[in-house]
């Protein structure tokens, strides 16, 4: 009776695995639908040859977050940090950006993590933002959404430089373990 009874246990948890690929846990994939920010901040800008720019800097700015829930508008927002770097070619009305952000949502209860890259012209650049983390409810966060961006920086004094600009999430979307 014993040997029938691990039999059934060890059958069940074999078919529960086969069924769910090795794991017990169920990913939901969340739609957070169109989303923006607009940004400013600060950097510093160095010179190279022929047209070409490096830029190291920190942008900052409210993530807004629209998608409809059971029929009405939801709307939310987060604090969004981001320190960036920037490669760009005047002369070749190019520029390559990659920035690793933080994500601060609900009064600081729920972070979320992540890095980005995007390529383009001087005016906006396309590219993927990756969540990669994050603490509270979103906790394991991942996955990779399009969304394009615009960071011009403005020289002030020496090699110091203000930025404004934006981001565009037109659908953002990302999973929870």
């Amino acid at each position: 009776m014993r040997g029938i009874y691990y039999f059934v246990i060890v059958f069940g948890l074999a078919l529960a695995l086969g069924e769910s690929n090795g794991s017990l846990a169920y990913a939901k994939t969340i739609e957070a639908g169109e989303s923006n920010s607009s940004w400013n901040g600060t950097g510093e800008i160095q010179d190279l040859v022929d047209g070409e720019q490096v830029i190291n800097g920190t942008v900052k700015g409210v993530l807004i977050a629209r998608h409809k829930a059971e029929g009405k508008m939801t709307v939310h927002s987060s604090k969004l940090v981001c320190p960036v770097r920037v490669n760009l070619n005047k002369k070749k009305d190019y520029q390559a950006i990659e920035g690793l952000c933080t994500i601060v949502a609900h009064e600081g209860k729920d972070v979320a993590y992540a890095h980005w890259k995007c390529v383009g012209n001087l005016k906006e650049c396309e590219g993927d933002f990756t969540f990669t983390g994050g603490v509270g409810g979103f906790n394991g966060v991942s996955g990779t959404t399009p969304f394009q961006t615009s960071i011009i920086f403005e020289l002030q004094e020496g090699k110091n430089a203000q930025a404004i600009g934006y981001a565009v999430w037109p659908n953002m979307t990302y999973t929870l373990p």
